[in-house]
């Protein structure tokens, strides 16, 4: 009994070792199941290899063909090995529901049906198990027991009585074919009634439910039969190349329902092989050989993917019985002709495809002669005869093939995988691809439209600079992290609005410096995720600069979201977040089915996100404006470094009005003919002024701290002044913040002799937060606000750019700051964290605020840099792109970069391109033309 039930189990995973029992897969998102290591590839060589030996002898010995990749051959060749394959593998299995008992009669009536209607197969079993007997015997046991003694000998041994009980386990199955939901009006292909076999157990309790009639197991057969010719019962399959969604000879609708439909089989051959299990299951008979039904896996596959080097057309080859395969391929075969001068495909076809058929037909009707001696003959009330071992051997040489030809298939695909690292020498990623493109970007663009490192110099012209702000992007391990490449825009004064942004309700800032506008365009494969990008901002010694970052809010609007003083050697590491939205046609795909009223919503929600696309960043020079709102000459401050740091420290530190210490003139004299080194002097009286009345104010300080100290302790101790707290005085105020003092005397001299400007109406000064700016500006004037909504629209007139999604480029919540505190100390590294980056930004809007007098003054010497950013989506990675889509990932993210450049410069791509390549550009993306 248990040798029997080994050899069922057996039958149905001895040939796992060959893939046999394979996981079904996902037709729609299916990934080659050739793993990293090579296992299934080595297994499928092993197949054609042991295919190969009855190949050999059914062909001229003359022939000689290969494993694909062994033999050097066309692209087109692969779709023709795709449609070889498939023709063999329909006919295969044709062959198998003939050996299953489907008649022409069954085939032709089937074939009429799939015209208009579905066409299922369907296996339906049940059992029965009903009680039979029950008897006792007895049973002497084998151990004897002998008592002997002077005069006597008694011997004495068990008797067990064993009750058994008999039962009769009966069961029926039917294979037929039904068209559409008419089950009942159906074809019957096979079917057996009143199988039995006798089961003993040791209790009254049934081994079997008493009846049952199981679940119908059904596959449908719709897509098989209408590739086949109702006439003559040949196959038909070819792929249409011309499809629109024929990408690669696996990739395309007429390959994908071939291995959907095998897949459909495989499935629907397991579950009736493992249904019949159940009855073998029950046999206690061990005397049947159950190994003859088992399948090795790696038996002959007629449809192997084989190619031949050097073929001159079909071979004729004698003693064909019939064509299980039309010859439709001439067509085919005559356009690859005239393709490739004359060549012959090398895929084997006609005649060959015929002889391998009948040779598997032929020993599989041997395999069925061989084992039909070791079972009953059919028609007998045994449970297992000629006809269940028939079934079980076809079900599993069906398996062997389904499972050989999706491993077929599949090994198209890794073919192209291998062939393509071949070509290039190693497996790419997204980084090599990322450094390719900066190498075609700059074969491609012209010089003034190439993307450049966005690497900028804080600076003065004819000075050195202040410090740098740069936007880096970690390629790789190696080579660390280098300026990302963008489109760069500068826009001439005057045809920019000024910025404008507000440092309080009642402030506004006015920006008139420089404005120019970047374009970042990344891309990104499958779930990868891009290459880390970081701001980051460098300052030199006894050098600073102002940072502000966040977006534009209209044509003259600028939100910061953060700013930060960069001063003194000070490194800011700002990581940037790039959030993606929905590409136009994603978003318009998305809100088609939504009611009027959702759609407004989600519209105007998606105006801001485009809106916040635009990341600006804004560098404000400290010393330009020091000498602007101090009343000193352009470049007077450059080599005063200890005055300036001193102004610095009254500003941010005290929060001196910068009144105080600006230079004043008399009334009577000319402010032009004044000196520049006098100006100077002036204001570092002012300052040494300044400092002294703080010295004083925390000399009174320590004074009332000692007194106090003295009153309640009844001695004196000293105070350093070092250790003491140190007020901090508040702008626009004469007291202190230590209790008990009173007005800080003022000298004269200290006191402004002409009063600051009437501050701005804040009524006036109150930025448009949630108000869109004016959109109608004078002629000329570039609007930056709608370059996202230019972009937007680009995008959505071409269809193959839904994959380009727009970027919110944003600061992260953690940055990393390093600082030297002093001069001979050592560098330290700080996490800015939320609370860090608030203090930072009322430091540097106090800065602004003490340098633009509250918005007074505007400042000169600034440069506003908006980055718009898009990103390249591919659902794939690098190389399944290329071998599963056949879609070269250059050409669409090329086409990506002219639509931005187009749109940012405001020409035509080609006069962005050099000459010697808009041929090729047009070629590939003509409709880039149409811009």
């Amino acid at each position: 009994m248990k040798l029997f039930r080994a050899s069922c189990h057996h039958i149905m995973t001895g040939a796992a070792k060959g893939g046999l029992f394979r996981n079904t897969r996902t037709v729609t998102s299916r990934s080659t199941p050739f793993d990293e290591n090579g296992l299934h590839e080595v297994m499928l060589r092993q197949k054609v290899d042991a295919s190969l030996v009855t190949v050999r002898k059914v062909l001229d010995t003359a022939r000689n063909p290969q494993l694909a990749e062994d033999v050097p051959h066309k692209y087109a060749d692969k779709y023709l090995l795709a449609e070889y394959m498939t023709n063999g593998h329909c006919a295969s299995l044709l062959t198998t529901l003939r050996l299953l008992g489907m008649t022409d009669e069954h085939m032709k009536t089937m074939k009429q049906w799939s015209s208009d209607r579905t066409v299922t197969l369907r296996f339906s079993s049940r059992h029965k198990c009903t009680f039979l007997e029950k008897k006792t015997r007895e049973v002497d046991s084998d151990k004897k027991d002998v008592v002997t003694g002077a005069a006597f000998s008694m011997s004495k041994k068990t008797v067990t009585t064993v009750t058994e009980y008999f039962w009769k386990f009966e069961c029926g199955y039917e294979l037929s074919a039904y068209k559409g939901n008419e089950p009942q009006e159906k074809i019957v292909i096979k079917q057996r009634d009143g199988a039995s076999t006798k089961v003993k157990t040791t209790t009254d309790k049934s081994p079997q439910v008493e009846a049952k009639e199981y679940p119908s197991i059904d596959v449908e057969l719709t897509w098989l039969l209408q590739h086949v010719n109702a006439e003559n019962g040949q196959v038909s399959f070819s792929i249409d190349r011309s499809h629109k969604h024929c990408l690669t000879p696996l990739r395309n609708e007429d390959a994908e329902k071939a291995v959907t439909f095998s897949l459909s089989v495989d499935k629907w051959s397991r579950r009736v092989a493992a249904q019949l299990q159940k009855f073998f299951g029950v046999v206690q008979d061990n005397t049947l050989d159950m190994s003859s039904l088992q399948s090795s896996g790696d038996g002959f596959l007629p449809f192997a993917p084989l190619l031949e080097e050097g073929r001159k057309g079909d071979a004729q080859l004698p003693q064909l019985k019939q064509r299980r395969v039309e010859a439709t391929q001439t067509d085919t075969v005559v356009e690859y002709k005239k393709q490739h001068e004359g060549d012959v495909p090398a895929v084997l076809e006609g005649t060959d495809l015929e002889a391998l058929l009948q040779e598997e037909e032929r020993q599989i009707v041997e395999r069925l002669e061989t084992v039909a001696k070791a079972f009953p003959a059919s028609g007998g009330e045994g449970l297992i005869t000629q006809d269940e071992a028939r079934l079980m051997i076809l079900l599993s040489d069906a398996l062997s093939k389904l499972n050989g030809y999706s491993e077929c298939m599949d090994y198209l695909e890794v073919m192209l995988r291998k062939q393509l690292v071949a070509a290039i020498g190693k497996e790419i990623t997204a980084s090599d691809f990322a450094a390719y493109m900066q190498f075609h970007n700059r074969k491609m663009f012209k010089e003034e439209y190439a993307p450049k490192p966005l690497c900028l110099a804080v600076r003065r012209p004819n000075h050195y600079p202040e410090g740098t702000v740069s936007f880096l992007a970690k390629a790789d391990d190696v080579t660390g992290e280098n300026p990302t490449l963008m489109l760069t825009r500068k826009l001439e004064a005057g045809t920019v609005p000024q910025m404008k942004f507000a440092l309080s309700a009642a402030a506004e800032v006015t920006l008139c410096g420089e404005t120019q506008v970047h374009a970042y365009i990344g891309h990104r494969f499958s779930f990868e995720q891009p290459p880390p990008m970081t701001l980051a901002a460098r300052s030199r010694q006894f050098s600073g600069y102002v940072l502000l970052l966040g977006r534009i809010g209209g044509a003259d609007l600028f939100l910061p979201s953060h700013a930060m003083i960069v001063q003194n050697k000070d490194e800011f590491d700002i990581p940037l977040m790039l959030d993606e939205i929905p590409s136009a046609q994603e978003f318009r795909d998305a809100i088609e089915s939504l009611s009027p009223e959702q759609q407004r919503f989600a519209k105007a929600y998606r105006s801001m996100q485009l809106e916040s696309t635009l990341f600006a960043v804004c560098i404000v020079q400290i010393k330009p404006q020091l000498e602007k709102v101090l009343d000193l000459p352009y470049d007077s401050l450059t080599k005063e470094i200890q005055l300036t740091q001193r102004l610095l420290e009254l500003f941010i530190e005290y929060h001196i009005p910068p009144d105080l210490v600006s230079f004043q003139c008399d009334s009577m004299e000319d402010p032009d003919e004044i000196p520049a080194a006098k100006k100077v002097e002036a204001v570092k009286a002012h300052v040494d002024a300044m400092f002294a009345m703080i010295k004083d104010s925390k000399q009174k300080e320590l004074d009332e701290q000692k007194m106090q100290h003295e009153m309640k302790h009844g001695k004196i101790e000293t105070v350093s002044a070092s250790k003491a707290s140190v007020p901090r005085l508040k702008k626009s105020s004469a007291y202190c913040n230590g209790e008990g003092m009173g007005p800080i005397p003022m000298e004269s001299s200290l006191l402004p002799d002409v009063l600051p400007q009437s501050p701005v109406d804040p009524t006036q000064a109150a930025l448009r937060e949630s108000t869109p700016t004016d959109a109608s500006l004078p002629d000329g004037m570039v609007d930056v606000s709608e370059f996202p909504n230019a972009l937007e629209k680009q995008f959505d007139f071409f269809s193959d750019a839904a994959c380009i999604r727009p970027t919110i480029i944003k600061p992260a919540d953690s940055w990393t700051k390093r600082y030297q505190p002093k001069l001979l100390s050592d560098v330290k590294t700080s996490n800015v964290g939320s609370d860090q980056q608030t203090k930072e930004k009322n430091r540097a809007f106090d800065l602004l605020d003490a340098l633009t007098r509250s918005g007074v003054l505007t400042i000169e010497e600034s440069s506003m840099h908006i980055v718009l950013g898009a990103t390249h989506c591919f659902d794939e990675t690098l190389v399944d792109t290329l071998v599963k889509k056949n879609v070269n990932p250059i050409e669409h993210v090329e086409r990506s970069m002219l639509i931005v450049a187009a749109t940012l410069f405001g020409q035509q791509p080609q006069d962005l391109v050099k000459d010697a390549v808009i041929d090729r550009v047009e070629k590939y993306s003509p409709m880039l033309f149409l811009l």
